[in-house]
């Protein structure tokens, strides 16, 4: 009952863009958990991609987990302000969510400026693909759901076509093999790296594939989300 609520809050079928495609991933390691995201089309020429992560595993995560979805809709307002939508977000998981600190990352991404801005929470670096390159995008502040005076700035990056952003948690990296050896960004950026030749979708199902067979046994929640920018 628990897994079918959590799942009822996640965004299932993204609103179709004539400037983006976004697919999503979400393998949670027990029945609910602590990882959330929010896909936020608001026009053809608007999106937004919310992705978080709540310390700790099962139910307790997963409660926390609710709240930011609660904090992500109350900051609608804030959607084209990555820094502020951050910011407002904290402000109520510091007075609701103690002692369970959370990662997060939103990028805004507009088709008519053909920018992206990215603000980050303690969170690995979002992942962009151009034309055969990976650049890591990093603009991160304080983890969430600690520090009430906390802010956060982004970071601008200008979009060219057929661009692919990724973000992720940090169960994706931190899946160890039987020896111990983490999956890490570099085998991360190595599948991304075959978008050209794969569809988006095709990618996000690759990049789950290989991690659960890189791990025996599943440490922690996956969550991947992956946009790419059409350009028009």
């Amino acid at each position: 009952m628990a897994r079918k609520i959590q799942r009822s809050i996640l965004s299932t079928a993204v609103p179709p863009s004539t400037s983006f495609s976004v697919v999503t991933q979400y393998v949670p390691m027990t029945a609910v958990a602590g990882d959330f995201y929010e896909v936020v089309v608001m026009d053809d020429r608007q999106a937004g991609l919310f992705i978080a992560d709540v310390s700790g595993h099962g139910v307790p995560a997963a409660l926390i987990a609710s709240m930011v979805k609660l904090a992500v809709d109350s900051q609608r307002a804030a959607f084209a302000s990555p820094g502020e939508f951050l910011s407002g977000i904290n402000a109520l998981l510091c007075r609701n969510a103690r002692p369970q600190l959370v990662t997060a990352a939103y990028a805004y991404l507009n088709g008519e400026s053909h920018q992206l801005l990215y603000s980050a929470a303690g969170h690995p670096p979002m992942l962009l693909w151009r034309r055969g390159e990976i650049i890591a995008v990093e603009e991160n502040g304080l983890l969430m759901a600690a520090f009430p005076f906390a802010t956060y700035s982004a970071t601008t990056v200008n979009l060219e076509a057929r661009d692919r952003i990724l973000l992720y948690t940090d169960g994706v990296l931190e899946a160890e093999n039987s020896d111990g050896i983490e999956f890490g960004r570099e085998r991360l950026s190595a599948l991304l790296n075959k978008s050209e030749t794969h569809s988006i979708s095709d990618v996000a199902d690759l990049i789950v594939a290989e991690v659960s067979a890189w791990s025996n046994t599943q440490g922690d929640d996956i969550t991947v989300l992956l946009c790419e920018y059409k350009g028009s």
